[in-house]
């Protein structure tokens, strides 16, 4: 638990370190980061890594589509995925002794899961008011904070919650410690987050906080981030393994720590991309 502890606090200080530098090329190339180590994780996993005709390609695209998201649109995206599909084909054919398509299809799909959903974080980062366009308020600079937000106070106070007031186990054959109480306690406690977070928004830029789509938001947001952390978990016991990784010392690898915020950044981008959708969150910008 200690060991826990101290490896959270630090990774709170470099989280603060990563907003300030968020307005710079850092954040993509961090972002990428992140990804890439994901997907090599994701790969040591399902038993693949050390099949380069796998490997090569997918550690290839989950580095170019996340790093481009920021400059390109969806359909250089699209035509990313497009290709990678493309070459995990062609090498069940021109590399089918040494490649088995249960394994190369688990890694395209699980890959091309966690590349998208850092990739929606990156291009999420960048949403203006004017959405197709740059110009507009960048809206999407105060946005992306409601992912880290909304996952990790889902998460912190789920575990509390459901160690202080759990008595009902949640999903036993997937995580046996997690609970419906501490599933409630981490929606409310990720509403309460929401609701301050967009009452402190309001005091520094000229927007209205929409407090009952702000929750509802929220609400959307811990659910999707407790699905996140499950679906990891899922594929962790299904390959028999305890954590993706040993990075981040008692809370193991990338994927482990990351694996809440996957699934939310997606729908967040999803809902400010549309102008009228980005009025859940803020009625109007003055």
């Amino acid at each position: 638990m200690k060991q826990r502890i101290i490896t959270g606090a630090v990774l709170a200080l470099l989280l603060i370190a990563f907003v300030f530098l968020s307005g710079t090329v850092a954040y993509p190339i961090i972002i990428t980061l992140l990804a890439v180590l994901g997907t090599y994780e994701m790969l040591g996993c399902i038993d693949v890594k050390n099949i380069p005709y796998i490997t090569v390609p997918s550690l290839c695209f989950s580095a170019l589509c996340t790093f481009v998201a920021s400059r390109y649109r969806y359909g250089v995206l699209s035509a990313f995925v497009v290709c990678y599909l493309f070459v995990m084909l062609f090498m069940l054919v021109f590399a089918h002794d040494k490649v088995d398509p249960v394994s190369s299809s688990a890694a395209f799909m699980f890959v091309t899961y966690i590349t998208i959903c850092f990739t929606c974080l990156v291009k999420l980062r960048y949403v203006t008011t004017d959405p197709g366009s740059n110009t507009g308020e960048p809206i999407g600079q105060y946005v992306y904070l409601l992912v880290f937000v909304g996952a990790w106070i889902t998460d912190t106070f789920a575990y509390f919650t459901g160690f202080l007031f759990g008595k009902h186990k949640l999903c036993p054959n997937i995580s046996p410690k997690k609970t419906v109480e501490g599933a409630i306690g981490g929606a409310l406690f990720c509403v309460i987050a929401y609701i301050i977070y967009g009452f402190v928004l309001s005091k520094m830029i000229p927007v209205i906080p929409n407090y009952p789509g702000i929750a509802l938001v929220a609400l959307v947001v811990s659910f999707l981030s407790q699905t996140g952390d499950l679906l990891a978990s899922v594929i962790k016991r299904k390959y028999g393994i305890k954590d993706y990784g040993k990075i981040f010392p008692g809370h193991g690898g990338i994927l482990d720590r990351f694996d809440s915020i996957l699934l939310v950044s997606p729908f967040l981008l999803v809902l400010v991309e549309d102008a009228q959708y980005l009025n859940t969150l803020f009625t109007r910008l003055q």
